[in-house]
């Protein structure tokens, strides 16, 4: 359920962006904004997919970022790791999903049955390549809330055994090969929650 969550809460920009540009499209016609405040009172809601999709993007919106914050809150199970080696692929990680998931998904509109299928069907097949090949790191939104990818060779020091895992760090600790830090195995990847107590 927390990696279907995950994959949910890596769409939130696109969900923004749909919902704004069918926003947009309601109210204006050719560049001009055409909505008036008497059009708002007399319009009818709830009879067309879009007004459906709208309020279903913005709860999935509102929820998976709300489950996201406390996912990374989370500070029980915590473990040690030394640092062996480490890159950062925060920019690739974004560039392949932008790419690949959003750019896709852009010449869609939420006015079409067919369209919002499309979606529908486009999003239950990445999510599930998303989710069998443990990709729940690559969630742009990790981005906005202030932390960093990177991918790497660890040492538990509890067990002794070398890890190779994706890494995420918040932006305000500083990780180096040789360091050792603490952090917790968030599903498909260690989240690291600062230094151990022996670096400080």
């Amino acid at each position: 359920m927390r990696r279907i969550i995950l994959f949910v809460s890596s769409y939130i920009p696109l969900y923004v962006l749909l919902i704004i540009k069918n926003i947009l499209e309601r109210c204006t016609n050719e560049g001009k904004i055409t909505l008036t405040l008497n059009q708002l009172k007399t319009s009818h809601y709830f009879d067309e997919i879009n007004d459906y999709a709208i309020v279903i993007l913005l709860f999935l919106c509102i929820g998976s970022f709300l489950y996201l914050k406390l996912l990374t809150k989370k500070t029980e199970g915590v473990h040690y790791y030394e640092i062996i080696n480490i890159e950062d692929q925060t920019g690739n990680m974004y560039f392949n999903y932008i790419s690949i998931y959003l750019l896709s998904c852009l010449g869609l509109t939420l006015n079409s049955i067919v369209d919002v299928f499309v979606l529908l069907f486009l999003m239950i097949i990445v999510g599930y390549i998303y989710i069998s090949n443990h990709m729940t790191y690559m969630n742009p939104v990790l981005q906005f809330l202030g932390f960093k990818i990177y991918e790497g060779n660890v040492k538990s020091e509890s067990t002794g055994k070398e890890i190779h895992s994706i890494i995420i760090v918040n932006n305000k600790t500083v990780i180096k090969p040789g360091g050792s830090y603490k952090g917790g195995g968030k599903e498909d990847f260690i989240f690291v929650i600062g230094e151990s107590d022996s670096e400080k």
